[in-house]
């Protein structure tokens, strides 16, 4: 860790790729557990993190909760029926501001986004759905898709 300007992958020694592996899959482990693991002190660990953090390489800390607790989560395609930049920047911002869409991927293929949304249950949803897609004029069709079980959902990036 050299050069404290990191912006790309090929930035990570060996250190903090082992690091950021354990971090990923755990952040509450403690400075000392990780030195331990990846042959670094305490103090090491401390000064790696705080570097990857201030550089953007970690770009939060959260916690994960389970969805299922929480209501049902659905996956919606979204079909423009006339592509334009305003309804694409229209669309981006509503995605940035609606806190019931947990992700929103502009996609290339036959759709033009994939969403990740979570509600407390589909009569819920329906209504939403109409508010949110079947209002907006530049949105042809969405499709949804409600997740019956997760069968893998892992937040780690390969290093």
């Amino acid at each position: 860790m050299a050069n404290n300007a990191m912006t790309e992958i090929s930035d990570l020694d060996d250190f903090d790729r082992r690091i950021l592996n354990i971090v990923q899959c755990d952040n509450q482990r403690t400075h000392a557990d990780i030195g331990e693991a990846v042959g670094l002190s305490a103090s090491a660990v401390r000064r790696r993190l705080k570097l990857l953090r201030d550089t953007g390489f970690i770009e939060k800390d959260v916690a994960l909760l389970r969805a299922s607790n929480i209501g049902v989560r659905l996956i919606v395609l979204i079909y423009f029926q006339n592509e334009s930049i305003e309804a694409f920047n229209a669309l981006d911002e509503q995605i940035r501001t609606t806190p019931e869409i947990l992700q929103g991927y502009h996609v290339s293929g036959s759709m033009d986004y994939v969403l990740i949304v979570q509600g407390p249950d589909v009569e819920w949803y329906e209504e939403w759905g109409k508010q949110a897609f079947m209002s907006n004029p530049a949105i042809r069709r969405y499709d949804s898709h409600v997740v019956w079980s997760c069968k893998k959902f892992d937040t780690a990036l390969p290093l």
